[in-house]
């Protein structure tokens, strides 16, 4: 009897090491409130190797008496190792900007001007992109750093940075950083894995905001189909108008049809490194994700990629990923844009068909590709779902072994 016992506790001890050798992906943020100087603090277990990770910290903030305003990110931890990363800078409601980054203690600082008083920024938006390469895990970037001049009778500038790469390192970790010159406002922090939301936190700096007055966005031409505009003008009480860090991709949507989700809060993160790409697919450019994830859309939402000229002679599309498969959604072409209409959050791509051989130059069509026969998805329900969680594929082989462990002892119990 006493040998029965020490075996079904053996047993039990076995399988409480192989279940909890699957743990699913947790990340959380805190505190909820810091003063300036700060630190906020995201917490990460379960992130596995060659995930992607995408990480955005933006900021709502007041200018001061002059318009003029200031934020930096500073003393990032990188716990793991992040590799071919780049940190995307991205800012509005702004007549002039400066850029400040260090990498790392080692390196120098680098400065980064957009605009001034006589040039102002073109719509009042600026947009920059930096290599940072291999971010080894235990090193720190030391400094993201913006400041500038808003638009008259602004009462509140979005800045954000993001931050974009392959991991590897310790599955749990923490990443910690400090908020410097911003008295008051609000900081958000998203972050993505391998294109599904795993994170959506809003911290308050300081007291809080008064209500801002919503400014009109910077028109666009108009006309036939070679001048559209991704970003046509929009009238703050009624539409959603949003554009990536990149601006390349863009959302369009009616107010009215928006739920899940505050208008103010639907943001487009960039995902460099997306997965399950078709082998007869080639990815144009990295995936973007809307956010947040509970987003949807009573009707459909027109969503936008820019490229260049080559949207005119090659059959490229919009694809949807599900966090498991690429599908390709019925796109349409206007000028150097493609539109495809969706009903929910998540995570889309411009793709283009694979060559086997090379196509001689005099044979490309210089007419508007048919996509009238491409495969179409099945339309996402209107109806608010919660997103699927992400998790480690580990509890499924524990939970299987937990089941065979379980018979074995009943077996061992019965004899």
């Amino acid at each position: 009897m006493t040998q029965k016992i020490y075996r079904t506790f053996l047993c039990i001890l076995v399988l409480a090491f192989l279940a909890g050798g699957g743990q699913a992906l947790s990340i959380t943020a805190g505190p909820d409130q810091i003063q300036e100087g700060g630190q906020i603090t995201v917490t990460i277990q379960g992130l596995e190797d060659s995930s992607s990770f995408s990480m955005h910290i933006g900021a709502e903030i007041a200018p001061d008496d002059n318009q003029e305003f200031a934020f930096s990110s500073n003393n990032l931890n990188m716990p793991f190792t992040l590799t071919d990363t780049t940190v995307t800078l991205r800012a509005e409601s702004v007549v002039w900007a400066n850029f400040r980054y260090q990498q790392d203690a080692e390196s120098p600082s680098k400065s980064i001007g957009f605009g001034s008083e006589d040039h102002p920024v073109r719509g009042g938006i600026i947009s920059d992109e930096e290599s940072f390469g291999q971010i080894n895990g235990g090193s720190e970037i030391s400094m993201l750093e913006i400041s500038g001049k808003t638009l008259e009778d602004t009462n509140q500038v979005s800045v954000s940075f993001e931050l974009d790469g392959m991991k590897s390192g310790d599955d749990d970790s923490s990443i910690s950083y400090t908020i410097n010159d911003m008295k008051q406002g609000t900081v958000s922090i998203i972050v993505s894995v391998d294109g599904t939301e795993a994170l959506n936190k809003k911290i308050q700096v300081g007291e809080a905001l008064p209500t801002a007055v919503p400014t009109q966005s910077p028109s666009g031409s108009s006309g036939d189909s070679d001048d559209y505009s991704p970003n046509p003008t929009a009238t703050p009480d009624t539409d959603l108008s949003v554009s990536s860090s990149d601006g390349y991709a863009t959302l369009n949507a009616l107010r009215e049809t928006v739920s899940g989700a505050e208008v103010e809060d639907v943001l487009i993160m960039k995902n460099s490194h997306p997965k399950n790409i078709p082998a007869e697919w080639d990815l144009i450019y990295g995936a973007y994700i809307i956010s947040p994830a509970a987003l949807r859309f009573s009707e459909p939402a027109e969503f936008t990629i820019t490229g260049d000229g080559d949207m005119k002679t090659n059959a490229r599309f919009i694809a949807e990923y599900n966090g498991e498969t690429w599908t390709m959604l019925p796109t349409e072409l206007r000028g150097d844009a493609l539109v495809a209409k969706i009903s929910e959050s998540g995570s889309y791509a411009l793709m283009t068909f694979r060559t086997t051989e090379s196509v001689p130059e005099t044979t490309v069509s210089q007419q508007t590709p048919d996509y009238t026969n491409a495969p179409t998805a099945t339309p996402a329900s209107p109806e608010p779902s919660l997103p699927t969680p992400t998790a480690s594929g580990l509890p499924v082989c524990a939970g299987i072994f937990t089941a065979l462990g379980a018979l074995f002892v009943v077996q061992r119990l019965n004899k």
